[in-house]
């Protein structure tokens, strides 16, 4: 190498060797050969050994922390603005050989003209050499350059900042080509857990975390691995108690150099993009109580990495609601109450807020402990000297706060598995009253409502709570709607509570949480059945309660194990139900989310009195024994400003209210499996698929954009229906889901799966002359299923049958089969069982398939693998009823016949024709006009049939004489019909039939075409299967 001037292409040889090596390995034509970073470590290793040395000599005195003016001049290294000329030389390795190599080179455009670059380096054009020399080559004056050329290759390069020494860096990069493991670096991996106890929650939480392992203390390390005793936190779970998604964030907190630093300095604490680093940002889904919810892996932006002895600020948020869980600390902000001795985690501060403004308002709670898990890797020098300890556990972390945050702790009978669900407490509007709904997860009781009331208007307010069982939706001004009159009271201001004059306008979060709290003995206990929906109607007599704007109606804001909290709409009219008296329209505002926390019993040990008014039977606790999952797929047009989060969430509780309303509805079939088979909807889950899922586009109408989401339904049931039954059932609903699916802001189009089902007759011959008993008939359907399913070939593939019932049976006598039943002494009447069947599946469109034919089609054509089936697969143990005297049960089916299938299709609906217009005063003169026009088009069509059929030629034709015209034809007549009609004629008599039964078809595989419009599906048996053509899509 060496400093160039690039107006300069002259080869001269004023050249220093920076790399001379054996250790590479040539690759083929087309590979790239690699120079490994090893052969330029070991000679700089060997060729500054005595620069190294001094270097050494000298740090042991003073710690160098900048390039020496030796390593300033080392020849690979690039200040910033200068050019280095490269010249590299291939030789073979035994100087008497030939040289076989080439360093392959393009032509260029302009001599050292700039042609390849990034952010930090330029590449640019040079020139090739012929006659390859070394720089004490004495053939040297042979060598011609040819300019300019562009080097074929690439170049790999680190930055050093300005502190790091050459010393240093190859040190690194001996200590980084070591063996390593999944980060591509020595040490090993471990995390430390703070514990999973929490007794508060809110968006954000800012801690300390440090490295435990001290500094190196000067001199020199006894080698390279124990050099490097830095921690990289790679990873780390949060507490998320209730069941939802949400948005997080991570930051570390930097000084103005970029370096970590403890986030407790106040000056810019709170100004997150100026001092802050975002290390992981995105959607995290909660796992529920009592376990860590991790952030995904492709959510970690940045590792960030501690030194010895260093410390790093924390802050995490989530941004959807108050969703973060941690706990109240016993021990002073900063100190430290979780460790496994290489990582410390300090007591921190929470934030009840998202974002922050940054402008000294922002509201902080202190001392929190944070609940959680950091994941980091720990350097080779540290795993050599101190191995991780094992995890805290929970006996070993700070004990819990004393204080009682339970509300009611000073009143009797209070139930000891009471629990509480808070939503946000944002207050940015309010007014008079709030509806909103909730649902509960599992059986539970309704205890108490904690309002949000700022106390603006007035120190003492009436507050009435109303509740209904079913959604508060088109039911706000039905008094009669609302049966239950769960409070009505008076509360007052707490003392000392936030002073606006003195303490300005905002008002702490512990304070809101207990600015309006309905004593118990003031609530009337509201029973709830799991999966039910009840609505809440609450209002103040004065206008100070506080809620927050929502994004959709239904859209859940807050949730856990238990218990699910919607969004709803704001009131701005006092009392419920007055606008006939005031003679006033009420208003309302929506989507607004309650700003409030719902508590509640659920444990059966611990009961609540129902209020007198709940006139309702408790069922037996379901307890499911099968599951089923079935998908709805929709396309949903929507504005583009809607999230993706946005667009799962109203999907997800849109289907779930529609499910809902579906099991309560006793004219759907959802409702029957609920009330006899103990149907339950478990889980309703919403994602976000591509168009290539759903087999076309949609093209939204501008400026909206559209989403392929995919709703995922999980039910439980027992095991009295099969999940096949209950699958079929709910994609049997997809119409009406799409029909009632009413979710504010979206159009939506169902695009899934869909149920199909058809009646269709199957003849057997050759069987007893009796019906199938109940185990037989059970037994006939799984068989017939069997062979649908596994003969399926269709345009369609997903075609899939779920069932086949058998609905009846006709028994006829069987004259052309009598036999004799082996080891039964006595002749046995065969006869033929018409079997009516009904058969379910489901199919994915496009394109559209006619299943009635697809199943007549494949027990048509696979007769005789039908029958095998039958005879081959083992019969029931049993049947239903007493069936000793029938000694032939056994082989019901040995001599069986498949004669055929055929579809039974429904009769069309009869027309409707609109009545006539009897009205005696209509015009007469319009009628004799249009009988006149009647009797004249009749006669015209006599005439024309008289002359068509007294032409000579046809009169002949019709009344020729047998004898003497008989081979004589007036036209060419179909042949292939008329041998066909035969055919079917002899094929009748030979299957049995009389003259006036039908006869099955076997249809030949057909290709349509596009006059059709429709896709041909068919099942056949795979080894039978004929030659097709394209067939059309």
């Amino acid at each position: 190498t060496k400093s160039v001037d690039l107006t300069s292409t002259q080869t001269t040889n004023d050249y220093r060797l920076a790399l001379d090596t054996t250790d590479v390995m040539c690759s083929s034509d087309g590979a790239e050969t690699l120079i490994p970073t090893e052969a330029f470590l070991q000679y700089y290793r060997s060729k500054d050994s005595e620069r190294r040395l001094q270097a050494d000599e000298s740090e042991s005195n003073e710690v160098v922390t900048a390039l020496s003016d030796d390593e300033k001049d080392y020849p690979l290294l690039i200040p910033p603005n200068q050019a280095v000329s490269f010249y590299a030389v291939v030789l073979p390795v035994d100087d008497s050989q030939p040289n076989p190599f080439s360093l392959i080179s393009s032509g260029g455009s302009v001599d050292s003209a700039l042609y390849k670059a990034d952010a930090n380096i330029n590449l640019y054009q040079g020139g090739a050499v012929s006659n390859a020399y070394l720089a004490d080559d004495p053939n040297m004056a042979a060598a011609e350059v040819y300019t300019p050329t562009v080097f074929n290759g690439a170049v790999y390069y680190d930055l050093l900042d300005k502190s790091t020494t050459l010393h240093d860096y190859f040190d690194y990069v001996e200590y980084s080509l070591l063996p390593g493991d999944i980060h591509g670096m020595p040490g090993c991996d471990a995390s430390v857990s703070t514990g999973y106890i929490d007794t508060i929650g809110s968006f954000g939480i800012m801690f300390d975390v440090a490295s435990a392992v001290p500094p190196i203390d000067g001199g020199d390390v006894d080698d390279i691995t124990s050099k490097y005793q830095d921690l990289e936190i790679f990873g780390l779970d949060v507490y998320i108690r209730n069941l939802v998604n949400t948005s997080i964030e991570v930051y570390a907190r930097t000084d103005s150099e970029g370096d970590y630093m403890s986030y407790s300095p106040i000056e810019g604490q709170t100004k997150i993009v100026d001092n802050w680093e975002l290390v992981a940002k995105g959607v995290i889904e909660g796992r529920g109580p009592g376990v860590g919810t991790p952030i995904p892996q492709e959510s970690w932006l940045k590792n960030v990495v501690l030194k010895p002895g260093h410390v790093v600020g924390f802050y995490v948020t989530v941004l959807d609601g108050p969703d973060l869980r941690y706990r109240n600390s016993t021990i002073p902000e900063g100190s430290i109450y979780a460790t496994d001795g290489i990582l410390n985690v300090g007591v921190g501060r929470s934030w009840g807020e998202y974002p922050l403004r940054g402008d000294g308002s922002d509201v902080s709670f202190h001392p929190r402990e944070f609940s959680g898990t950091f994941h980091y890797h720990a350097h080779e020098g540290v795993c050599k000297s101190q191995s991780p300890s094992v995890a805290p556990t929970a006996s070993t972390l700070s004990p819990a706060p004393t204080t009682n945050t339970n509300a009611y702790k000073d009143e009797e009978g209070m139930c000891p598995s009471e629990n509480e669900l808070a939503t946000t407490f944002q207050d940015g509007t309010g007014s008079y009253c709030i509806l909103f709904d909730v649902s509960p997860k599992v059986d539970l009781t309704v205890t108490g409502i904690d309002l949000n009331v700022d106390w603006n208007s007035a120190d003492e307010a009436l507050v009435t709570v109303y509740a209904k069982n079913g959604s508060w939706f088109g039911f706000q001004n039905d008094r009669e709607a609302w049966p239950y009159i769960a409070a009505n009271t008076t509360l007052y201001k707490p003392n000392g509570f936030h002073d606006r004059k003195t303490q300005g306008p905002v008002i702490p979060l512990e304070e809101k949480m207990t600015s309006a709290i309905i004593p118990k003995k003031e609530f009337k206990p509201m029973p709830m059945k799991e999966g039910e929906t009840w609505a809440f109607y609450a209002c103040t007599s004065t206008a100070d309660l506080r809620y927050s704007i929502g994004s959709s109606i239904g859209k859940t804001c807050a949730s856990n194990s238990e218990l699910r909290v919607y969004e709803g709409a704001g009131g701005a009219d006092h009392p419920q139900f007055g606008q006939e008296e005031k003679g006033i329209d009420y208003t309302f505002y929506a989507p607004r989310v309650p700003s409030l926390k719902m508590r509640y019993d659920f444990v059966a040990e611990c009961p609540s009195e129902p209020p007198s008014s709940f006139d309702y039977t408790p069922s037996p606790t379901p307890q499911p024994t099968l599951t089923t999952a079935a998908t709805y797929t929709f396309y949903a047009e929507h504005s583009a400003d809607k999230s993706m989060a946005d667009v799962t969430y109203d999907m997800e509780y849109g289907v779930r209210g529609v499910l809902d309303s579906f099991v309560k509805d006793k004219a759907n079939p959802l409702h029957e499996h609920g009330v006899n088979d103990g149907l339950v909807v478990t889980s309703v889950r919403a994602v976000i698929v591509s168009a290539m899922d759903v087999g076309y586009l949609c093209i939204p109408e501008a400026p909206k954009t559209c989403t392929a989401v995919s709703i995922q339904v999980e039910v439980v049931h027992h095991d009295t229906v099969s999940t096949d039954e209950i699958l079929y059932d709910l994609l049997n609903q997809s119409d009406n889901v799409q029909r009632e699916l009413n979710v504010e802001g979206y159009e939506v189009e169902y695009v899934g799966s869909r149920a199909v089902e058809t009646d269709s007759e199957v003849m057997l011959s050759g069987v007893p002359d009796r019906e199938m008993g109940g185990s037989e008939q059970e037994y006939f359907a799984r068989v017939a299923k069997d062979f649908l399913n596994s003969q399926v070939v269709s345009d369609n593939d997903s075609l899939q049958i779920l069932a086949v019932t058998v609905n009846g049976q006709e028994i006829t006598a069987d004259s052309a089969a009598e036999n004799v039943a082996p080891g039964v002494g006595r002749r046995l009447q065969r006869a033929k069982n018409r079997i009516n069947v009904s058969v379910k599946g489901q199919y994915k469109p496009p394109p559209k398939i006619n299943f009635g034919e697809v199943v007549e089609e494949s027990i048509n054509r696979d007769r005789e693998l039908l029958k095998k089936e039958l005879t081959s697969k083992p019969l029931p143990a049993s049947v239903d009823g007493d069936l000793s005297e029938v000694p032939e049960f056994a082989d019901y089916f040995a001599d069986a016949e498949v004669v055929g299938a055929r579809e039974l299709k429904k009769p069309a609906p009869a027309r409707v024709f609109a009545p006539m217009n009897n009205d005696p005063a209509s015009d007469d003169g319009l009628k004799n006009i249009l009988n006149y026009a009647a009797f004249g088009i009749s006669g015209l069509i006599f005439l024309l049939t008289s002359v068509f059929f007294l032409r000579p030629r046809r009169f002949k034709a019709m009344f020729r004489s047998k004898s003497s015209d008989y081979h004589m034809n007036t036209q060419e007549v179909d042949v292939e019909e008329d041998q066909m009609a035969a055919l079917k004629a002899k094929s009748r008599r030979e299957l049995g039939y009389d003259d006036d039964e039908y006869i099955y078809t076997s249809h030949s595989s057909m290709n349509y075409g596009p006059q059709s419009g429709m896709g041909r599906s068919s099942i056949r048996n795979p080894s039978m299967t004929p030659s097709r053509g394209p067939a059309y899509r």
